[in-house]
């Protein structure tokens, strides 16, 4: 932080948070990616190995289709999710931005107005405070990225599905 303002080292710490949710949200996405991922090629080995009694070929596969069904709309659910978390996040890290601006330039107005030292003092005695809240927003950055990190990458190997053949009808005889 090359400027030691009170106002600076706010919005140090709002960006420090802003980007903390912004990690936290992408960690989110893909530890949802991850457990669907996961379930998929669970469900599609469970039906693949097993024999079950009047469950064909046909039906497995009409069966693990579905679920890759069930997944991608569970996942589009979680990525619009998502995406809103951040523009959000965004919109509150611009509004707290602006307001810190908007209070540092009044302050500046009424010190100069004023002609007073008042605000020197003020900014004195709570400049550790800052300083300590910008470094405690930082180590929460940088945790939310080690959480990111440790979910890792979104897998983006698809299970192989297979695809449904069309059922054959069987006249009935009567």
């Amino acid at each position: 932080m090359s400027s030691q303002t009170l106002s600076a080292v706010a919005i140090h710490v709002v960006d420090q948070y802003g980007s903390a949710g912004k990690h936290l949200t992408q960690a989110y996405r893909a530890g949802v990616e991850r457990l669907v991922g996961g379930a998929n090629a669970r469900y599609a080995s469970f039906l693949q190995n097993r024999s079950i009694p009047l469950v064909n070929e046909q039906v497995k596969s009409d069966l693990i289709n579905a679920q890759h069904l069930l997944a991608r709309f569970l996942l589009k659910g979680v990525h619009a999710g998502s995406d809103r978390a951040a523009q959000a996040i965004d919109t509150m890290t611009t509004r707290a931005t602006s307001g810190i601006q908007a209070i540092a330039s009044t302050a500046t107005r009424v010190e100069s107005a004023f002609d007073t030292a008042a605000l020197d003092t003020v900014r004195t005695l709570n400049m550790p405070a800052a300083a300590l809240a910008a470094q405690v927003a930082e180590k929460i950055v940088q945790g939310a990225k080690a959480v990111e990190s440790r979910v890792g990458p979104v897998n983006t190997e698809e299970v192989t599905t297979v695809v449904a053949k069309p059922a054959r009808r069987v006249a009935r005889k009567g």
